[in-house]
């Protein structure tokens, strides 16, 4: 059986852009990261909110183009935010005083059996590494 993994909106920003900091090239590590969904090593869940968040970044037709390829592939695996999940994170949100957003990423990858939430927050994220394991892409 496959891992599972869920990548935050700034894995997917990371490749888009092929951002860098000051000395690591983020962009490769992301690109490194899906790379190794192609080869088999794990497909990708991503989720009806890292959709909106890339259109509200602009990178509609760019994400699209990702998504049916990962899909042709039989790489990714889309889910749809639920009531259910946003309840949750709201709850969870006021417990460990989280983002809404990162509590509801959180919320979503332990639903779908993420093994790992990949993300450049991980300490925004805090407590809720008890949902999922959180790692940076280069970490995995």
């Amino acid at each position: 059986m496959e891992k599972l993994i869920y990548l935050d909106t700034n894995i997917y920003l990371d490749y888009l852009e092929n951002r860098t900091d000051k000395l690591r090239p983020l962009g490769e590590f992301a690109f490194q990261l899906i790379k190794r969904a192609i080869e088999c090593e794990f497909k990708i869940i991503i989720s009806s909110l890292i959709i909106d968040e890339l259109e509200y970044n602009n990178y509609s037709k760019q994400i699209k183009n990702l998504i049916n390829d990962l899909k042709e592939l039989n790489k990714l695996i889309y889910t749809e935010e639920t009531k259910d999940d946003e309840q949750k994170a709201r709850n969870l949100k006021q417990k460990f005083k989280t983002s809404l957003n990162d509590t509801k990423h959180a919320v979503i990858a332990q639903r779908r059996g993420a093994k790992f939430l990949v993300t450049r927050n991980i300490k925004d994220y805090g407590e809720l590494q008890n949902l999922v394991k959180i790692r940076f892409p280069e970490n995995l």
